[in-house]
């Protein structure tokens, strides 16, 4: 499959797709509190990833976004059957979440689709302001995991004491090196560093 072209036309300002009410990592902090976290709605026809192809492939495979490489299903997706996703990888692709959004904490958070058009804009000079409808992620340390779901928790473990190559700290102490580093961070400033390259 062809590399992904990001600068192919699409129809994303008339895209219509699930906006998430809560972060990933807002979701755990209100079961975390005991509390429910705010049910997703659709309203509309959902439609297809506007990244497939006439075949149903993605365009964009190989630079596809976290959530789509962590979605793995041992049976085809299809239209009114929920993916068959084996319950070790469902727990780690949480854990993986979490990760990321603590280490973005301050970034923003929404449907890829309106992220990708909300970001065209912003390289375009077309606007400056983030749209309400995207949320601020926030910072949680407790795994989403049970005491009792040792298979995921050792993962974890051994994943935190990864040494990284060429420097001097495992993978724990990386993540927190790169999230001291994004709390310094401005809103927006980071897209004048994606741009800029």
């Amino acid at each position: 499959m062809s590399k992904c072209d990001l600068k192919e036309e699409l129809n994303l300002e008339n895209f219509k797709a699930i906006r998430p009410k809560a972060t990933h990592n807002q979701i755990l902090l209100a079961y975390i509190l005991g509390e429910n976290p705010p049910e997703e709605t659709v309203e509309e026809e959902i439609l297809p990833c506007p990244f497939l192809n006439e075949k149903g492939l993605c365009k964009c495979y190989h630079g596809r976004p976290l959530m789509c490489r962590i979605m793995v299903s041992l049976e085809k997706c299809e239209e009114g059957k929920p993916a068959n996703i084996p319950p070790f990888l469902f727990k780690i692709g949480l854990v993986a979440m979490q990760l990321v959004e603590n280490i973005d904490q301050g970034g923003i958070y929404g449907n890829f689709v309106e992220l990708l058009t909300f970001l065209k804009k912003y390289k375009q000079n077309k606007t400056e302001t983030i749209p309400d409808y995207f949320l601020n992620n926030i910072f949680v340390d407790e795994l989403p995991l049970l005491p009792q779901e040792m298979e995921e928790r050792k993962w974890v473990g051994e994943l935190y004491r990864t040494p990284i190559k060429d420097k001097n700290l495992d993978f724990r102490e990386l993540l927190n090196h790169i999230n001291e580093e994004f709390k310094k961070q401005k809103n927006l400033t980071f897209l004048d560093e994606i741009f800029s390259v």
